[in-house]
């Protein structure tokens, strides 16, 4: 009898899960905490509060399995790309926050800034750095808020807070340091001092143990401290792995048995609140618009690229809860009645329904192909949108949206170097019926689903098992713990209804770009007095 803690952190919840060494889901439990949003383009938390919901939700997984507590062998914990931001005398954030949020956008001229410095760190990030990431929100703190960067002690990506707080030992994952720092690990010296220097924030460095060799996903972290034994519930002296990223973690889950042989053909997509699509090579690739290539950040010696869409499941629920013909409240239901009333109609009316909707889905900036997160969307085929059914033809053209900019997505990731041709699916989006009907035939790929209601958990117990030496590598854990999968097949007359509507978001999202353009063209030119 074994079994491997998983924690998994996202947005608004911490997930627990335990599993068994074969990947099996045992136990599930939940625990909530807030976001706060002080200011336009802030986002954050407080670390006591997420760590209080991650005791709640281990408690509530080891109470539903009360005879698994006592053979727990491993413990890992993956998390959304947060930063701590540990500082003497208090919480350095407004609304006694310690935690930026991944949405946290305050850092957007910052990240233009960096863009435009030239530096080769950029050839790692698409050539453009996202205000997602963790650098600009840093730079926009020690400039405007000079007080408090004076105070800061040490800085951690929010899956190795966790397992700090399990173990008590401070330590990086290579996983937080090469998605969302100058940090490039196939370098002797991975750090970009050059590029801090240049923007005037050499003094990162000297915050914790940022110049420390950070460890690989799946090796030990630590063991369960007394503290954190107390904190969890659980038995000191269990390993703790290094973590990683929830993104990287739902990927974990759904790659599939043979993924190693098929991995240039292998995309996963993880569709929440925003949307993360995770592919691997042998060899270093420059794809613009896409994050990476990041070496080692989940499968040593291998290059990753993470595409993304930063609000996809949250442009939906804006839909539902704000659309004046819409229910006028947010609910997993009002999902579900929505979903399956859209359905209805495209049964009945076929591709007739909201055919002259057409949005290209960047409201919150466009992380891939373009790369550019000051653009928005755009839509056509807006009316006096006050009745019922404007809102359902709104709520699939901007559903159908998501789905087209995954191929787009695709489509040019498949032009740098990739043969994608199958894109395993998993999150929150496969709880919408309408989404899976459009993945499955708007994608222009095969769809698979895995059969397990927790891939993010699933691939964080794959990651603790391999700290518990139950199996010598990542590889080897998925092809021991992933779960059966399943083909969506498609239906070739709405596969070929999406051919038409694809075009038409190619046309769209280019126009966009032009008139974009032409905008900060106009914007930047010097005013002429008459």
């Amino acid at each position: 009898m074994t079994h491997l803690l998983a924690v998994d952190v996202g947005t608004l919840s911490a997930r627990a899960g335990l599993f068994d060494v074969a990947g099996a889901l045992i136990a599930t439990g939940t625990g909530s905490f807030e976001l706060f949003k002080p200011l336009d383009g802030h986002a954050v938390y407080r670390m006591d509060d997420i760590w209080e919901a991650v005791g709640v939700a281990v408690r509530a997984a080891l109470a539903a399995a009360p005879d698994r507590a006592g053979t727990l062998r491993g413990i890992a914990f993956d998390a959304t790309s947060s930063l701590v931001a540990q500082a003497e005398g208090g919480p350095p954030l407004d609304g006694a926050a310690d935690v930026f949020c991944w949405m946290d956008h305050r850092g957007e001229c910052e990240a233009e800034e960096i863009s435009r410095t030239g530096d080769r760190y950029l050839d790692h990030v698409g050539g453009s750095v996202s205000p997602e990431m963790h650098l600009p929100k840093l730079l926009w703190l020690k400039r405007h808020r000079p007080r408090d960067w004076a105070r800061l002690s040490a800085i951690r990506d929010l899956c190795d807070e966790l397992a700090r707080r399990a173990t008590g030992i401070d330590r990086h994952s290579v996983c937080g340091l090469a998605c969302k720092m100058p940090y490039l690990p196939a370098e002797p010296d991975p750090w970009r001092r050059d590029l801090l220097t240049q923007l005037g924030i050499s003094d990162l460095l000297r915050l914790g143990h940022l110049q420390e060799t950070p460890g690989r996903v799946g090796t030990v972290h630590g063991t369960v401290s007394s503290g954190g034994a107390a904190d969890l519930a659980v038995p000191a002296g269990i390993p703790v792995s290094v973590g990683l990223i929830d993104a990287e973690a739902g990927a974990l889950g759904v790659l599939g048995r043979g993924f190693s042989a098929r991995m240039n053909g292998t995309l996963a997509l993880i569709g929440g609140t925003s949307t993360c699509y995770m592919a691997w090579a042998e060899d270093e690739r420059r794809v613009p618009g896409v994050w990476g290539p990041f070496k080692d950040a989940v499968f040593p010696g291998y290059w990753m690229h993470e595409a993304g869409q930063s609000l996809s499941g949250a442009a939906l629920d804006a839909v539902l809860a704000y659309h004046p013909g819409g229910p006028g409240g947010l609910s997993t239901r009002a999902h579900a009645e929505t979903a399956r009333a859209v359905l209805e109609l495209l049964d009945s009316e076929g591709p007739a329904f909201a055919s002259r909707r057409h949005v290209v889905p960047d409201w919150l900036g466009n992380r891939s192909p373009l790369g550019d997160a000051s653009v928005r969307a755009l839509a056509t085929g807006l009316g006096e949108d006050t009745s019922p059914r404007r809102f359902l033809e709104h709520y699939y053209a901007t559903a159908r949206s998501l789905a087209l900019q995954s191929r787009h997505i695709i489509d040019h990731l498949n032009a740098h170097g990739y043969a994608i041709d199958r894109v395993m699916l998993s999150g929150g989006h496969l709880k919408n019926p309408l989404l899976v009907r459009l993945y499955r035939d708007a994608l222009g790929a095969e769809a698979v689903t895995s059969e397990t209601p927790e891939p993010v958990l699933l691939g964080t117990a794959m990651v603790a098992a391999v700290a518990a030496g139950l199996y010598p590598d990542l590889f080897a854990a998925l092809e021991a713990m992933a779960p059966a999968q399943r083909l969506l097949p498609k239906d070739r007359d709405w596969a070929y209804a999406h051919d038409g509507a694809y075009r038409i978001y190619l046309k769209l999202f280019a126009t966009r770009n032009e008139i974009d353009a032409e905008a900060r063209a106009w914007l930047a030119a010097p005013a002429t007095m008459s």
